[in-house]
């Protein structure tokens, strides 16, 4: 990024050749923002003790957005556990700004043992895990989107 800053010691009704400092001299000055070198994105959700958290994360790490739901129950159904999943993602891909949702190349579901009973009430196939029409209308990842499951 490059940015300019004009310092001047002089209000515009000075003039140089009066001793009084130029106006507008440009200093050049570059920065880089500390952040990811990486373009891919993937949503998570994941178990982390009475909540789900839903992030959306670049290859190399860097978080760009999350959101944390809290479990009703400690122990939920599948039922409830996709509900739960389903609003922490799309809480996390709302968070992004403009056409980053679109930069979303996979979904990792890492609730656990539950993650594929919840995968089936998401309306996942287990046998091709691909986000489909319905779930891309609720979480905003586009469909066709695959699908992986973490532990």
């Amino acid at each position: 990024m490059d940015l300019k800053f004009s310092f001047g010691g002089a209000s515009p009704d000075h003039h140089h050749d009066d001793g009084g400092a130029p106006s507008g001299i440009p200093l050049p000055f570059t920065t880089k923002a500390p952040g990811s070198t990486s373009s891919e994105l993937e949503a998570t959700v994941r178990r982390e003790a009475a909540q789900l958290v839903g992030e959306v994360v670049t290859g190399d790490g860097v978080t760009y957005a999350r959101a944390e739901v809290p479990l009703r129950d400690e122990r939920p159904d599948a039922a409830a556990l996709a509900k739960a999943a389903r609003s922490a993602l799309a809480r996390a891909v709302a968070a992004l700004e403009g056409p980053l949702a679109e930069s979303v190349r996979a979904v990792v579901l890492a609730l656990g043992p539950e993650s594929r009973e919840a995968a089936e009430q998401l309306g996942i196939d287990p046998a091709a895990p691909a986000v489909d029409d319905a779930l891309q209308r609720r979480i905003g990842v586009a469909a066709g989107t695959p699908v992986r499951f973490d532990g």
